[in-house]
């Protein structure tokens, strides 16, 4: 009895010490191993909410029959029950003897509820909980819900608003998993440390060994910037450890020199390296080592990993060289529409069919796009948009249409006909997305209704006539399909850049002017070499929504400890911390609005909050005393160049800067950013307005003067004289020096 515990306790303490670690040799005997780690694996239980998963239909009826809910499981997660909890209200019209809701979980039906007009004559909210069968768990799943409802057996009308049932938004399903203990490879990467197949909010530990300097929050930037890009709108959170042991996923940067204690005996390394492994205390737990010969190469490793991590394979990988790394071009992010031609639809998409819609009101046609948010607009009508669809056959005198909404708000709309009445047949099975040559109808139109400086939201909406069969009875003919043609296009080529500032909307939205290139090659961004953890952290959290909003990672970013050699020409600023001299240094000049220095806080705003007014330019400046946690996030010209700018995020104490942290992950909040200054403090956001504006970008010089003369119509209508006054005498000029030619000519003759 004593021999097998001390076996099982000696395989206990062999697992919580890497290979690396250890001085006895491996176990002989692996028989323990048979059921998996000795150790219990972790088991949690999940709730999510059917609006937490993304659910708007929550009613059915006799057209719109189904809805469904979609949720993922982990890689690293084994799905051991599943229960589906939910409540519904049915149409008090329904005949109990033929009307009920079936259930589906992956297209298998689970169950079927009767709706019974004896036990329940009111048709009050009926409250279920369904066990789903775990087996059946896969990467992507589906619960679908589908009415069957008749409220009369003679004269049945589909259409009739007596059909139908209503899901209670509290519905929810909760999902027990356990973990499961993958392998340590990198074929698995980025998974397990952002997992596409989770849709919750990213949270990735970074571990330092000590205070991290400027190269190692390079690569911590380059890393977050990534994930960040990989997360999008999961959001990415970052929290920092220095010296700690792994207890979840994490990642771990370490060089031969400044290793944390639990990797003191790891070996050293002559290159950039990336490595797997699990956590010495928690064996379910992967660890992603950056691992450099100085802090150097953990940059180097970083940036292998990043654009390499498809070719790597087994526990680790070493980066020999990186040859060629292009800087970024301005306007190019991977997820802008570029600037430099005209984009199809196809480079949008996310998923084959996801610019089709099936059925009678089949889902919208949903496209996310993003500019870049200094496109000049001024007296256009949009952004030009080359719009190809096709649709099945409508019926003839019907009217079918295609409306199309951009964030929500209609606006424009097509109706849907037969071209020659012909129906086109194809030889594939999906003939709306064939290659072949169906009848194809063609629109060109300006998109208006854009916001630039935020994800835009473009919706086709195919709504299909309704075919009368008779007196009881309106049915769809069935089949009806509409496809938005990837040769679709928008193009903002056109358009010249220019932007007023400071506009803290276009920079928590998109992160402007920094993300006009998408590498950051051209920003620079300052903060204290003895930086909190938290304040790292939202370094870290900061380059995540960078990447999230460019799809790219900001691997160029230069980091600099504030100093006497700092190099901030030419360069876009960004600072972090609390106020120093070279915060103080910059905005002496400048119009920053609000300063906190310690206990005291300075604002200096506007008399009319805003209001463009060269002739009313008076502020009120105020000196206040006040303890509490404050943020404020600032923008101003740079003194240093007049196209750069600077933005300050700083805070009265180390804990305000979660107060940034949390405005950076909520996009309620970041909604709420604007003007010149937000001031951020427990209770909400609170926005300051600047009647001083820079303009950076560049238009042609009339349409310069035009548009800055816009708002005083009296001097542009002198400054038109002047100009044709000049004109004439220009030409008066000209036309005399040609009649005097003419004469000195006329005499030679």
């Amino acid at each position: 009895m004593i021999k097998p515990l001390l076996t099982l306790l000696l395989a206990a303490i062999s697992l919580s010490l890497p290979h690396w670690a250890m001085g006895a040799e491996p176990l002989s005997n692996k028989a323990i191993f048979d059921d998996g780690y000795p150790e219990q694996a972790p088991v949690e239980s999940l709730t999510l909410s059917f609006e937490r998963l993304g659910l708007k239909k929550f009613k059915l009826d006799g057209v719109s029959q189904s809805t469904r809910i979609d949720f993922t499981n982990r890689l690293d997660k084994l799905g051991k029950q599943l229960m589906l909890n939910f409540s519904y209200t049915p149409s008090p019209s329904l005949i109990s003897r033929v009307s009920h809701l079936k259930v589906f979980f992956n297209e298998n039906l689970v169950t079927v509820l009767p709706i019974d007009d004896k036990t329940n004559p009111i048709k009050v909210k009926t409250e279920h909980s369904v066990p789903l069968n775990p087996k059946l768990i896969k990467d992507f799943n589906q619960i679908r819900f589908e009415l069957v409802g008749y409220y009369d057996l003679a004269c049945q009308d589909d259409f009739s608003k007596a059909i139908w049932a209503e899901l209670d938004k509290s519905s929810s399903i909760t999902l027990g998993r356990q973990s499961l203990a993958l392998e340590s490879l990198l074929e698995y990467f980025p998974a397990p440390f952002f997992d596409k197949r989770d849709y919750t909010q990213l949270n990735l530990p970074f571990i330092f060994a000590s205070q991290p300097n400027e190269e190692t929050l390079e690569a911590a930037v380059a890393l977050s910037s990534f994930f960040g890009a990989q997360a999008k709108w999961r959001y990415a959170g970052f929290p920092v450890q220095i010296n700690a042991t792994p207890v979840e996923h994490s990642v771990v940067f370490a060089t031969n020199t400044n290793k944390p204690d639990f990797l003191l005996n790891y070996p050293n390394v002559e290159k950039p390296t990336v490595e797997i492994i699990s956590s010495p205390t928690h064996r379910y737990a992967k660890v992603l080592l950056i691992l450099g010969k100085d802090a150097a190469q953990l940059k180097e490793a970083v940036v292998g990993l990043m654009f390499g991590h498809k070719v790597m394979t087994g526990r680790s990988a070493t980066i020999d060289a990186i040859d060629s790394l292009p800087l970024r071009k301005a306007y190019d992010a991977p997820l802008w529409v570029r600037s430099d031609r005209a984009v199809t639809f196809d480079e949008f998409i996310e998923y084959p069919t996801q610019l089709q819609s099936a059925g009678y009101r089949g889902q919208p046609v949903n496209l996310d796009l993003r500019f870049a948010p200094d496109l000049f607009t001024w007296r256009e009508n949009g952004i030009p948009l080359t719009l190809n669809y096709r649709n099945t056959p409508v019926e003839q005198g019907m009217l079918s249409r295609l409306n199309m909404l951009i964030n929500g708000k209609f606006v424009d709309g097509f109706t849907l006909n037969n071209k020659h009445n012909e129906s086109v047949t194809t030889q594939t099975l999906l003939p709306l997305i064939s290659t072949s040559t169906p009848s194809q109808t063609h629109q060109d139109f300006e998109l208006t209704g854009l916001d630039l400086t935020t994800n835009n939201q473009l919706t086709y909406d195919f709504n299909f006539a309704l075919v009368k069969t008779g007196e009881c009875s309106a049915i769809p003919a069935g089949g009806e399909f509409g496809v938005i043609d990837g040769s679709s296009s928008i193009d903002v080529s056109g358009f010249h850049h220019y932007i007023s500032l400071p506009n803290l909307r276009a920079f928590a939205n998109s992160g402007f002017p920094y993300t006009k290139y998408a590498d950051l090659h051209q920003s620079v961004l300052i903060m204290q070499s003895n930086a909190p953890v938290e304040a790292i952290s939202l370094l870290l959290n900061f380059a995540g929504r960078l990447g999230a909003m460019t799809g790219y990672p900001a691997h160029r970013l230069d980091i600099q400890f504030p100093n006497s050699k700092n190099e901030l020409t030419d360069k876009d600023i960004i600072i972090i911390g609390k106020p120093d001299s070279l915060l103080a240094e910059l905005s002496q000049n400048s119009s920053l609005s609000a300063v906190i220095n310690n206990n005291q806080r300075i604002v200096n705003q506007a008399i009319y909050n805003g209001a463009y007014d060269t002739q009313n330019s008076e502020k009120i400046k105020l000196n206040i005393s006040s303890l509490g946690r404050l943020a404020i996030i600032s923008g101003f010209q740079s003194p240093l160049d007049s196209e750069r700018s600077v933005v300050s995020m700083i805070v009265s104490d180390n804990s305000a800067y979660s107060l940034l942290s949390d405005v950076l992950m909520n996009a309620e909040k970041t909604a709420q950013i604007m003007g010149s200054s937000a001031i951020i403090n427990r209770q909400g956001i609170k926005t300051i307005k600047t009647d001083e504006q820079y303009f950076v970008g560049h238009i042609p010089i009339h349409t310069l003067i035009w548009f800055h003369f816009s708002d005083q119509p009296i001097l542009l209508a002198i400054l038109s004289i002047i100009t044709l006054l000049l004109i004439s005498y220009m030409l008066w000029r000209l036309l005399l020096l040609l009649t005097q030619k003419r004469l000195s000519e006329g005499d030679k003759a």
